[in-house]
Parts: C-alpha cells; sequence; structure tokens
C-alpha cells in the first residue's frame, strides 16, 4: 500500500523579495484580487500630501486596492506600469523605477484642459519593506509636475488654454472693490480646481494657501493660470509672496489697473490696505511679513551719496554696501 505525499504550499514567510516585487507590480497593474493575500493587515503608506487619499486610510490590503483602482480609473484599460530600472535589493527593502503609460480617458485631477484620449507617461520610484511575507511599508515618489503638465493642469503645458486675457475683461466697468472680490472669486475657483476640494470656494480668502493644502507644485500651478488669464507676468513665487487668496487678489488687481495708462497707485491706500490684512494674518504668516516690510524699508531709506573717486578705492565689502543702500539687498529670496 503505497502513500501519496501531502502537497506543501509555501507559508507567505516563505516568499522572495523578487516574488514580494512582482506581487506589487502585478497589483498596480489591477492583479486586485492578491491585495489581500501580499499586502501586510498593518500596511503603512508614505506618499505625497497632494492629489493622495490619507495613509491613514490605507492600512490594508482591500484598501490598498482600492486606491490603486481608484487611480486607474482615469485610463483606458490598457494602462500599464513597467519596471524600468531595479528593483534592487538591501536587505528587507526593496527599490525600483517604474514608468507609467495610458491614456487619459477624464476625471483625475479635475483640472486637466485636455481632451479624453490623451497619451500620458510619467516616472517614478517605489521603495518597499518587507515583513513576514508581505509588503509591510511603502514609499512613493513619482513626478506629478510632468504628469500634470501632460494634463493641462499646470496653465503653459500642450492643453493651456489660449486667447485672450479674460480677467481683464472680467473686471472693466467694476469699482475696484468690486474687482477685488471678482478676482478673489476667479483665484478661489482655481484653488478649489486644483485641490478637489469645492468648499475652498465658500472660505473667506484670508486662510493661507498652504492652510488650504496647495503644495509647491500646485502653486505654480496657480500661479500659471492667473498668468495665462491675466495677460501679464507674475513672480514664479508669487503665491508664496502673497500666501493668502485675498492677497493674491489684491495683487492681481494691482498688476491689471496699475499698467500703462493707468493712475499711479495709491501708496498710502495700499499701505492701509496691507495693514487690514496683517491684523488678520496667521501667526505663521508674521514673521516672514515683517522681514519682507524690514527688507522694503531699507530700500525706501536714503542712500548717503558717494563720490567717484569713494567707490574706486572702495573694497569689495564697501561696494556691495553701497550697492545693497541703492538697490536693496542681494541674494535674498522676496
Amino acid at each position: 500500500m503505497s502513500t501519496s505525499a501531502t502537497p506543501v504550499h509555501p507559508t507567505p514567510s516563505d516568499r522572495s523579495p523578487q516574488e514580494l516585487w512582482n506581487a506589487w507590480n502585478r497589483l498596480w497593474n489591477g492583479d486586485y484580487a492578491i491585495a489581500d493575500d501580499f499586502v501586510s493587515r498593518t500596511m503603512r503608506v508614505n506618499i505625497p500630501q497632494h492629489g493622495m487619499p490619507d495613509p491613514d486610510t490605507l492600512t490594508d490590503g482591500p484598501q490598498i486596492a482600492a486606491w490603486i483602482s481608484a487611480f486607474r480609473s482615469s485610463y483606458e484599460d490598457g494602462a500599464s506600469i513597467r519596471g524600468e530600472l531595479g528593483p534592487f535589493f538591501i536587505g528587507d527593502y526593496a527599490l525600483g523605477r517604474w514608468v507609467f503609460r495610458g491614456t487619459w480617458k477624464g476625471g483625475r485631477p479635475a483640472a486637466a484642459t485636455l481632451e479624453p484620449g490623451t497619451e500620458v507617461t510619467f516616472r517614478g520610484v517605489d521603495i518597499l519593506r518587507f515583513e513576514d511575507g508581505r509588503v509591510a511599508e511603502y514609499w512613493l515618489s513619482d513626478d506629478q509636475l510632468d504628469l500634470y503638465d501632460q494634463l493641462g493642469v499646470l496653465g503653459d503645458g500642450p492643453g493651456a488654454a489660449q486667447g485672450p486675457a479674460p480677467l481683464a475683461q472680467r473686471i472693466t466697468g467694476h469699482s475696484p472693490d468690486a474687482a477685488r472680490a471678482l478676482l478673489l472669486e476667479r483665484v478661489l475657483d482655481l484653488t478649489a480646481e486644483l485641490l478637489e476640494d469645492e468648499g475652498v470656494r465658500d472660505t473667506a480668502g484670508t486662510e493661507t494657501f498652504l492652510s488650504l493644502g496647495l503644495d509647491s507644485l500646485l502653486a505654480v500651478a496657480l500661479r500659471n493660470h492667473l498668468e495665462t488669464e491675466s495677460g501679464t507676468a507674475l513672480s514664479s513665487t508669487v503665491v508664496f509672496d502673497c500666501p493668502t487668496p485675498q492677497a493674491l487678489a489684491q495683487h492681481l488687481w494691482t498688476r491689471l489697473e496699475g499698467g500703462a495708462g493707468a493712475p499711479p497707485a495709491d501708496l498710502s491706500a495700499t499701505l492701509d490696505r496691507l495693514e487690514e490684512l496683517a491684523d488678520t494674518a496667521p501667526e505663521t504668516d508674521r514673521a516672514r511679513l515683517a522681514e519682507r516690510l524690514a527688507r522694503l524699508a531699507e530700500r525706501l531709506a536714503p542712500a548717503p551719496d558717494a563720490a567717484p573717486e569713494q567707490l574706486d578705492n572702495a573694497s569689495a565689502t564697501e561696494l556691495f554696501a553701497y550697492l545693497d543702500s541703492r538697490l536693496g539687498p542681494t541674494g535674498r529670496a522676496r
């Protein structure tokens, strides 16, 4: 009488790092059924803040699968993620670079300006930590800026809207207060679209962009949209120089109304407005505001005259000090 050997099925702890890495890639390519088997029940996720869910909601396989499914729902079924470099294994960790290729069919990001059917390609890096034969922790770094540029979110990519400057037309014929209110409405609308948060439209505009959730990537997108719609050049740091929607709307109004042929700006009224905004500025912004005002005061202070022969004989330190007194300190962030 012969006995047959009982089949031996490997336990999760028997899985190799390569097997776990391959399973992770299968999951991102739509094989959601394996998620609960290969992802830890105490998963930890480290991902960028914008355009991503709360990491506390991604703690097991089914939640990870739902997140991936939501991402892939904006692309045609043929979308794929393929390894481009690696993976490299170091102990319980694995690292690899990937490339995503797919056809966008609409959805996220909501601020995209291109028509569905656009082919996109972008890259990223995954870092995985393994524990007890499962993926226990995940770090993601991807080039969202490149993806958003391809979908026209940034306002200056292939999907950027072309045409006249609508902001100038929108405020024509309105009083200063009404014009500022219209500009504030547009700033809030764009911010809400970029954040995919309709509640932003109903805010007062005195909250900082940072507190609303706008990161550096979206700050660039907001600046580019406003530059296109206003038809006027805006500083690349304008969203940080004007840290609230209300302050940014005021800056836009000044630029649009202060162009060629416009009456000189009322500096006294501008300072009054600044004092009003400063009273409502969060504590985190006050130190930065004080620093900028101090630099402005230095620029406005009368500079001592210097004879040509004094400049010829001045040391480098003295020469830079003189130029600072005339032009304002160099090499400082605005």
